[in-house]
Order: structure tokens, then C-alpha cells, then sequence
């Protein structure tokens, strides 16, 4: 997939920014922390490519596929933009990574959260 994960500075929490021009299989947004729990409040993700793409926010990393789905697989349209806010956050299990599962296209995902 090819996917640069970028984590800014947070006072509080995670923010993770994946980007890539050829995304396509699954990849880790936020690493898991042993005894942790990873809570996003916020997941905002653009196609930047000419065609729909499908992707799916996981619970977890199993070969190719993410290994529960936390969102979709969702559509996004052509050079679109989708954003979610939650509250009270959405988990992964405990101990377990925050990753994404696309299509092949260009993406920008931007996760914020806390992990606790």
C-alpha cells in the first residue's frame, strides 16, 4: 500500500495523518499499545482519485484484510471527502491496532483519538 503515516504533536491523545498516491491493502494508521485501548473520536477520510474507492477502518491487521471491521467497507466518491466525530469514542479491542483497508487510488486519512 505504500502508506506514510505521520503523527503530529498532540498534548493530548494521537493524531495519525496516512497519505499515499497508490494506496491499495491493508496498513496500520495507529500502532497498538500492549494493555491499551485505542479510542478514536475522529476519522476523516479523502479519495483523491478520478473514481469511487471503497475502503474499511479496522480492528486490527490479518495478512491483506483488516480483522474486524470498525467502519464499512464504505464507498467514497470521486475526489470526495467523508468525516466522522464520535461520542463517546469508537474502540479497538485491547491491545489491538488501529488499521485501514483500501482500494487502489490516491487517500489522505486523518485519525484523532486517545489511547488509554
Amino acid at each position: 500500500m505504500a502508506i506514510a503515516v505521520t503523527s503530529p504533536q498532540a498534548k493530548v491523545g494521537f493524531i495519525a495523518n496516512g497519505t499515499s498516491a497508490d494506496a491499495s491493502g491493508c496498513e496500520v494508521l495507529v500502532a497498538a499499545v500492549t494493555g491499551k485501548t485505542i479510542k478514536v473520536r475522529h476519522v476523516t477520510f479523502n479519495n483523491l482519485t478520478a473514481g469511487a474507492l471503497s475502503f474499511t477502518l479496522g480492528d486490527g491487521k490479518n495478512g491483506a484484510a483488516v480483522t474486524a471491521a470498525l467502519i464499512g467497507p464504505v464507498s467514497v466518491g470521486a475526489n470526495s471527502s467523508l468525516q466522522w466525530d464520535f461520542s463517546p469514542p469508537m474502540e479497538c479491542t485491547v491491545s489491538t491496532l488501529l488499521s485501514i483497508d483500501v482500494e487502489a487510488g490516491s487517500i489522505c486519512v486523518f485519525a484523532q483519538g486517545v489511547i488509554e
